[in-house]
C-alpha cells in the first residue's frame, strides 16, 4: 500500500483510526526522527528502524523510568497502524485505559493489543505493567489456531519481541483463520466493532 502523509492524509482505503492514536503515532514519528534521524513513513519496512530504536530507549529505562509508557504508547500506535496497512482491520478504544485497547482484523476473528506488543518490545520481555501482548481469538478457534501457529519456525529468544516479528505472527493467524472461513462459506463476511464488542474478554494465545 502506498505510504501515508501524516497525521491527517490516509490512504482512502483505510479510515482514519479513533484518537488519540493519530496523537500517539505523530509522536512516534517525532521520537525517531529526533533519536535516528530517520523518517518513519508508515510502512512494514520501517519496521526495524522501530525495532532499533525501542533498544536505545532501553537502555535509558533505569535512569527514567516515566519513558516505557510514553514510548510505548507512541510505537504502538504506529505499530498498530503500520499493520493496518498489511491486514485488513481496525482500532477498539473503548476506555482511556490502553489495557483495553485492540485492534480487530475485518476478515477474521482475531485482535492484538498494539500497546502491549510495544511494551513487550521496549522491555525485551513481557516483565512489564503494559496490557498484554498476546494474539486472540474466540475459543472455538483457539486449537485450530495454536496448532497452526506451533508450525510457525521458532526464532531466537532476543528476536521473539520485535515489531517484525509480531507482524509475521499476526499475518500467519489472520491468513489461517480466513482460509478457514472461506472453507465454511464466510469468507466475504466483514466483521465489524459489534462483532469484537460481544467478545471482549476473549482467550489469549501466546505468540
Amino acid at each position: 500500500m502506498k505510504a501515508r502523509e501524516h497525521p491527517s492524509g490516509y490512504a482512502p482505503a483505510m479510515a482514519a483510526p479513533p484518537d488519540p492514536v493519530p496523537e500517539y503515532a505523530s509522536a512516534c514519528l517525532d521520537y525517531v526522527r529526533r533519536a535516528l534521524a530517520f523518517e518513519l513513513d508508515f510502512t512494514a519496512d520501517t519496521l526495524p528502524v522501530l525495532d532499533h530504536y525501542v533498544t536505545t530507549v532501553r537502555e535509558l529505562l533505569d535512569e527514567r523510568p516515566a519513558l516505557a509508557p510514553l514510548v510505548a504508547r507512541a510505537t504502538g500506535a504506529y505499530f498498530g497502524e503500520v499493520v493496518r496497512t498489511v491486514v485488513p482491520a481496525f482500532w477498539r478504544i473503548p476506555s482511556a485505559n490502553v489495557h483495553d485497547w485492540q485492534l480487530c482484523c475485518r476478515f477474521s476473528y482475531l485482535w492484538v493489543n498494539p500497546v502491549g506488543i510495544a511494551f513487550d518490545a521496549l522491555h525485551g520481555g513481557t516483565d512489564h505493567d503494559g496490557p498484554r501482548s498476546h494474539v486472540r481469538t474466540s475459543p472455538e478457534e483457539r486449537p485450530f489456531l495454536e496448532r497452526r501457529l506451533e508450525t510457525v519456525p521458532p526464532v531466537p529468544e532476543d528476536q521473539y519481541f520485535l515489531f517484525t516479528t509480531r507482524l509475521e505472527v499476526i499475518e500467519i493467524a489472520n491468513e489461517a483463520l480466513h482460509a478457514r472461513l472461506e472453507e465454511q462459506g464466510y469468507g466475504d463476511t466483514e466483521l465489524g466493532d459489534d462483532d469484537y464488542a460481544t467478545e471482549h474478554e476473549g482467550r489469549a494465545l501466546d505468540s
